[in-house]
């Protein structure tokens, strides 16, 4: 999902709970971690496995794993609020992760507290011997979607939101608004899934609906939670860029998505059930943000928002099952978290969102050691995906904007560009090319252009994406067989 802002149960199948961890290599010394046959491990989600809205070094793991395991993790969508019967009650994960009466079971929504991120991330999972300069390698085995134990249904959310680009031009009807469009995921009788819209409401600010109430005020000060460091924050009910909502009479209305985990209960009177039956969409299980957390500051956590060169936000809809994502390492343990769960999205996530669904993944989680890495990710600097027939490098208008930019959070308005994407894409493209492949500059140049597909992978989450997909069939120079791309229109899975 984009911007709204401006953004432990631990389970060893099969051996013991591992709990009480601080992030420290000694912790990877336990024979529960380190038992050769302790490499099957499930990290459900609930109020104290999940972070919202940011990465950060300094949180302490929620599961550590040996290099080589194998990890099954819940991801909980963050739009779940926007139909809580149908994707909340009856969930008990769910619902305690968005548990807001009298206080909320998780007040830091954001990595400044105030919304600043707002994808609800499961981990951080630390990796035994991770250090900065090695590669975490992740394969993607399986992704299936969440189904309520009450309804046994998946419901998803797609929220056409303010920070969609399509807020950067006039309706052809009426005034900008922002729709959300309820989906229900459903399987035929041959076993294909398909998400199916249900209806759509406008979220707020309207003479029918002016808004969601909560239950009580967002908190306005606090600390991160399960950190190693005391990260204390403050705000003044400021919450998207110039938007306000004050606390009256122990409650906030909301009449724009700019805090995450808000519920909007029905009907809201906005209610258009005009849209079911006109078109269906088939599924394309992806993770929209998986990550490894940066080096940054140990006291200062950083917005989950923008894409970073340790993953995160990338949305990049052929980060699904079968696909292998290297990310280079950057802190000790990597310290791997992901959500922003997607049933379909396709290239720019142009509206703001994707289908965002409550999605659980299984995965084998590898690690590569500095000095010791196939010469196609050594030294990487930025996230690549491999499936079975490309090999797909991404890039973003800022690199790295945690260190190109002062402040960071001018990201939001220099990373709006999609030349500066590019320009960093080419230049990922070509580096890789040349160091993996022996490839002159010149080589990569002519490569890339007659034989590569340039791709938009989103223009909402500040800083924007593309991606190039570089088939390994160029490579393969005595095979004469004609190449088929491997990611057909909707689908991460190869053609």
């Amino acid at each position: 999902m984009g911007r709204v802002v401006l953004a432990a149960l631990w389970i060893l199948m099969g051996a013991a709970t591992v709990a009480g961890l601080t992030a420290s290599p000694s912790i990877c010394k336990s024979s529960v971690v380190t038992e050769r046959s302790a490499k099957t491990y499930r990290l459900a989600a609930n109020a104290s496995t999940v972070h919202w809205g940011y990465f950060f070094e300094s949180l302490k793991p929620r599961l550590v794993i040996p290099s080589g395991s194998e990890v099954t993790v819940e991801m909980i969508t963050h739009h779940a609020g926007d139909d809580p019967d149908k994707m909340i009650r009856g969930d008990p994960g769910v619902e305690e992760i968005y548990k807001w009466g009298a206080s909320m079971n998780i007040p830091t929504r954001g990595a400044s507290g105030q919304g600043d991120g707002v994808h609800i991330l499961t981990g951080p999972i630390y990796v035994c011997d991770a250090a900065p300069g090695d590669v975490l390698q992740i394969e993607i085995l399986d992704l299936y979607p969440r189904k309520n134990p009450r309804t046994g249904k998946t419901y998803g959310s797609n929220a056409a939101a303010w920070w969609g680009y399509q807020f950067r031009t006039p309706y052809k009807t009426g005034s900008k608004r922002e729709v959300t469009t309820i989906y229900e995921v459903v399987e035929d009788k041959d076993g294909a899934v398909y998400a199916v819209p249900d209806y759509q409401f406008t979220y707020g600010n309207t003479t029918r609906y002016k808004g969601p109430v909560t239950a009580s005020c967002v908190p306005s000060s606090g600390s991160i939670p399960d950190s190693n460091v005391a990260v204390p924050w403050k705000h003044n009910f400021n919450y998207a860029p110039d938007y306000s909502v004050p606390c009256v009479n122990g409650q906030q209305r909301f009449t724009s998505y700019a805090y995450p985990g808000v519920l909007t209960e029905h009907p809201t009177g906005t209610e258009d059930f005009s849209i079911r039956g006109k078109f269906v969409v088939p599924a394309n299980l992806h993770i929209g943000s998986i990550g490894l957390a940066p080096k940054f500051k140990p006291n200062e956590a950083v917005n989950s928002i923008p894409p970073l060169p340790t993953g995160g936000n990338m949305d990049n809809r052929r980060i699904g099952k079968g696909a292998t994502l290297y990310l280079p390492v950057q802190v000790a343990g990597a310290l791997l978290s992901m959500g922003d769960a997607h049933i379909a999205q396709g290239d720019s996530e142009f509206d703001g969102t994707g289908i965002e669904t409550s999605i659980t993944g299984r995965f084998k989680i590898t690690l590569h050691k500095k000095g010791r890495q196939p010469r196609t990710i050594r030294d990487l600097k930025f996230p690549l995906l491999e499936n079975r027939n490309e090999w797909h490098v991404h890039g973003y208008a800022y690199g790295n904007y945690l260190t190109e930019l002062n402040p960071p959070g001018q990201i939001f308005a220099k990373g709006a560009s999609l030349d500066k994407a590019f320009e960093g894409v080419y230049r990922n493209a070509r580096d890789w090319l040349m160091s993996g492949w022996g490839l002159t500059e010149d080589q990569a140049i002519t490569l890339l252009t007659v034989a590569c597909d340039f791709n938009v992978h989103q223009v909402v989450d500040g800083n924007w994406g593309l991606g190039v997909s570089i088939p390994k069939y160029v490579f393969r120079v005595n095979d004469k067989r004609r190449y088929k791309p491997a990611v057909i229109c909707g689908s991460s899975t190869p053609a």
